[in-house]
């Protein structure tokens, strides 16, 4: 997944996010959405979230939206101006990855053993679906500056309320909370994202 964050001025998004989808998804992206950043250090800015085979793919992919002129007439007239790519490997995928909303929280861990992330994605997807949470992906940011090497479970869902609500359940869960104690496993962060396309 490669996690493209920028500030624009957002009465384009109409424009900017249907074009980003398709140029990208054309270009050889199997999953490519728009969201605005509602909490945290980068709240306000966009982020556009593309899916792609191999990480060759995503760079020939962005070079070619950016030389693209029609992308580039409508990067133009919002101000689409970069800020940070991020590059992560998805580790696995639960339910349906769509929803008004997404959830990202980074977390770091000492145990990098993958049968142990494969273990707690099940215990959080077991409890998250439970409340409604439409979906779930389990990242390692493998280049995303100081984050490299970190995890990102993202959430989507139609209801944030539910997201927390799952969030306030596994806070409590004494299995979640032996196994980040076991596993040196401990949450950085959390950013709530409304979807924009």
């Amino acid at each position: 997944m490669v996690f493209s964050i920028g500030s624009a001025d957002w009465s384009h998004i109409g424009n900017l996010a249907p074009l980003v989808k398709e140029k990208l998804g054309a270009l050889g992206s199997s999953r490519v959405t728009s969201s605005m950043i509602l909490t945290g250090d980068l709240a306000g800015a966009g982020i556009a979230t593309s899916t792609w085979d191999s990480v060759d793919a995503s760079i020939a992919g962005r070079a070619a939206l950016y030389d693209d002129p029609e992308a580039q007439a409508v990067f133009g007239a919002a101000g689409w101006t970069p800020m940070a790519l991020n590059i992560g490997q998805v580790l696995g995928e639960f339910g349906d990855g769509e929803g008004a909303y997404s959830v990202g929280v980074s977390a770091v861990s000492t145990n990098h053993d993958p049968a142990q992330n494969e273990r707690l994605s099940d215990m959080v997807w077991g409890v998250a679906s439970n409340h409604g949470v439409n979906g779930m992906r389990s990242v390692r940011a493998i280049a995303a500056g100081d984050q490299t090497g970190s995890y990102l479970n993202i959430f989507y869902t139609d209801s944030v309320d539910g997201y927390l609500a799952a969030s306030a359940e596994l806070g409590q869960s004494a299995d979640f909370i032996g196994f980040m104690a076991d596993n040196g496993g401990r949450i950085t962060g959390r950013t709530i994202n409304r979807t924009m396309g």
